[in-house]
Parts: structure tokens; sequence; C-alpha cells
């Protein structure tokens, strides 16, 4: 199985970069070298729909290859791509644990601890590095948050993270698993900081900062890195872009309660009797599903009915993505998979407690709440709360808030029709 690093040390393309040129042909895009197509070391063309991408390669291969110096170069990730990993093989699959386990985010993550202290008070970039640390560790948490409603992972003793990480990674193209698995052999980092930048969360100022605050790399070392990852980011965008997310959380408690907005202290925690209650689960789940079938809406979990913040450690989850992953369980199995692509849920600090914000697009169909234990139900908002419709309101609710297709309740008229007479 060839790494990464492995095809790195053997690449080299053999071309006199002042008859490298480009053609069109076939909606396509590619380099050639006097009349022939250039090809990578296992025979590839270079060649894509995108001139963004190809002339990106071509400005690349004037500047590194004819010096030597292909670093982290677009034209080593194409080759990388097609001669590796659009052949079939995964190396990084292959080799899993022995990525993942020296990763400082997944021992952090799993056992509260890493194997390695980052850093010590006694350094003079101390102060740099806590500052650095702090604001991945936050990263990490909001990507953690994110993807947790884009997967589905089981409940289990084992700490999700690991999973997480690695369901996220299948979920990439094959040109972002090309861009993280360079970046993990380039700087031997794990796999969670590369994942970060290929998600948006971090930019490579940050990434670097991180393997300096991490002692993986050394200050001098700084400009020498930036170039690479930048390398790594312009191949990336010309593939695919990844929204930037922005803390609302104080905006949005400020406005107060409404018709979009609902603050729930806690996910599960019964307060007043001190201990769980399915009842406080059901509260929150209400409130999704009412968001669901009225205009959309955001639930912070978290922040007591005053707006003052309570926080989700209350609910006393061993961490916060056991937190995460509780809550989608409850979200899939008691309103439905169907409707996870309508939720999304992210942690923001506030007051040195963490709230989760669970914002709701309107679905395109009812959403009805069933949970073990009590009554099926469709709720909906009205004004600042969640009401519960009898049997005959939901059905003229569902007929006027939803658009069904025109001949929808003609069809369903005919089919029951059928029925009858077939009985």
């Amino acid at each position: 199985m060839q790494t990464f690093e492995k095809y790195a040390r053997s690449f080299q393309i053999q071309c006199d970069s002042t008859i490298l040129d480009f053609s069109f042909k076939n909606a396509e895009y590619f380099i050639c070298e006097g009349s022939k197509p250039l090809l990578t070391p296992g025979g590839a063309i270079f060649s894509h729909s995108s001139a963004r991408l190809i002339f990106l390669i071509l400005t690349d291969l004037q500047l590194f290859v004819p010096c030597n110096q292909q670093q982290l170069s677009s034209p080593l990730l194409y080759s990388y791509m097609k001669d590796i990993l659009s052949a079939g093989e995964d190396p990084v699959i292959c080799d899993w644990k022995s990525i993942t386990g020296p990763d400082l985010f997944v021992q952090i993550k799993t056992t509260g601890k890493s194997a390695r202290q980052p850093f010590g008070p006694e350094e003079t970039l101390f102060a740099f590095s806590f500052v650095s640390l702090s604001g991945l560790t936050e990263a990490v948490n909001q990507f953690a948050s994110r993807v947790m409603g884009e997967i589905s992972l089981e409940e289990n003793e084992s700490h999700p993270f690991p999973a997480l990480l690695k369901h996220f990674y299948l979920s990439l193209s094959v040109e972002q698993k090309t861009a993280v698995q360079a970046l993990c052999s380039a700087h031997q980092a794990g796999m969670t900081m590369p994942l970060l930048l290929v998600a948006g969360e971090i930019n490579p100022v940050e990434y670097v900062k991180g393997l300096l605050s991490l002692r993986i790399k050394q200050k001098e070392q700084f400009s020498e890195i930036l170039e690479q990852v930048t390398g790594v980011q312009a191949w990336l965008d010309c593939w695919s872009h990844k929204p930037h997310y922005n803390n609302q959380l104080t905006d949005t408690i400020s406005d107060g309660e409404g018709d979009t907005v609902e603050f729930k202290s806690t996910l599960r925690w019964d307060i007043r009797a001190g201990k769980t209650n399915p009842a406080i689960e059901r509260a929150c789940l209400k409130t999704i599903s009412a968001f669901l079938n009225s205009s959309g809406g955001t639930l912070l979990i978290g922040v007591r009915d005053d707006g003052s913040i309570e926080g989700i450690e209350t609910d006393k989850f061993a961490n916060e993505d056991k937190f995460l992953l509780h809550l989608w369980t409850l979200i899939r199995t008691c309103l439905g998979r169907d409707f996870t692509p309508y939720i999304r849920t992210r942690l923001e600090k506030a007051e040195d407690k963490t709230v989760c914000m669970v914002t709701c697009r309107p679905a395109d169909r009812p959403v009805f709440l069933r949970q073990p234990g009590f009554s099926e139900e469709l709720f909906i908002r009205v004004g600042p709360s969640s009401n519960a419709l009898d049997i005959s309101e939901a059905l003229t609710y569902i007929e006027n808030h939803y658009k069904w297709p025109a001949n929808q309740h003609t069809l369903t008229a005919s089919t029951k029709a059928n029925n009858v007479e077939e009985r």
C-alpha cells in the first residue's frame, strides 16, 4: 500500500517547463508538453473541466517541478489522487488506528488528557500556545457538533469522537481525502487538524499556529509550513467551498424568546427533582418538531427562561460529544431520520458554560413526535409556545400548510375508492 509519504518521495515529472501549455478539447482543459498531453507518474492525463484547477497545476509545475521543490504542490496532489486514491486504494483507512492514536485531540477527547504535554508554563510561548490551543479546541467542538447531525452513530460506552472523525473522513470527496492525507504526511499531527482545515473550521494560519502550539513544528518554520498549507488550501478552493460558522449566541439571547426562538435550561435533567426525566427531553423535542412544522427557529439548550446561562453541563453527560450523541439519538428515534437534514446543532461558550444551539428549517412534510411513553402528537408554533393539535386540527393544518401536488388528493380518494370496492 503506497502512502502519500512514499508517493511524494518518488514523485517526479520529467518535463521542459518552457514548452508546457494548456489546451481545451471535449469540454476539458488539459496540460500538454509540446503536442502531447502531460501525464502523471501513473499515466493519468492532467485534465479537468475547471480551467482554474488546470491553471493552478500549470503554474505550480512551472514554479516547483523545475527546481525539484514539489512541497505539497497541486501537481503532486493531483498525481497522488489519480494514481493512488482514484485507483481504489486508501492507505489511511488501512492504517487508521496508528494515525489517530497519537492525535492530541483524540487523546484529550477520549481520555481527558494527552500522552504528552504540548507546552509548559516555563516556556516563553506559553501564553501564545494556550490561546492558540484554546481556539483550536473550540473549533474541534464546533466541528463535532456540526458533524454529529450529519452522520448516524449508536450510543455506547466508547467515546464517539474517533468514530465521528472516521465517518467524516469517509464522507469526503477524493480530492479532499488527498488534501487530508498530504497534511497528515507532511506534519504528523494526526487527523483532527487536517480535517478541521478541510471542513472550513480553521484557516491555514490557525492550522500552522496549532502546529507550533503542539510543538510539532518550530516557530522558525512558520513561513515554510504556511506556504505548504496555503498550497493545499488553493487546491481545495478549486474543488469546493465549506461555510464558516459565526457566533450568533449573544444576539439570539438578547432578542429573547418568540415565534422562532425558545430557551430550555436542560435537555434531560430535572433541576427540581435532581434526576433525569423523559418529560424534560420531550419539552425540547416538542419545540424542535414545532419549528419544523412551522416557519423554523432556534432552540437554545442551556439557557434559562430569563436569558441567563445554565449550561448543558447541568445535564451531567461525560462530555460534550456524549451530549450531542444523545440529542441526535432522540431526534432520529422520536422525529425520524428523514428530518435530520432540516436540523443543525452547534455548541457555543458563554460565561464559561456551554450552550447548544439547535437550528431548524421548515420541513416539507408534517413531523410527528413519537416518543416512547407518550402519545403521538403534531406540534406547531403559536406565538412563543409549542402547541399540540388534535386530530381534526392536525388534518386541517396539514392540508393548508403543506403544498401537496394538485393530483395527490384525487389520487388518494381514488385509491380509497378502489380499496372499498376490493373489500
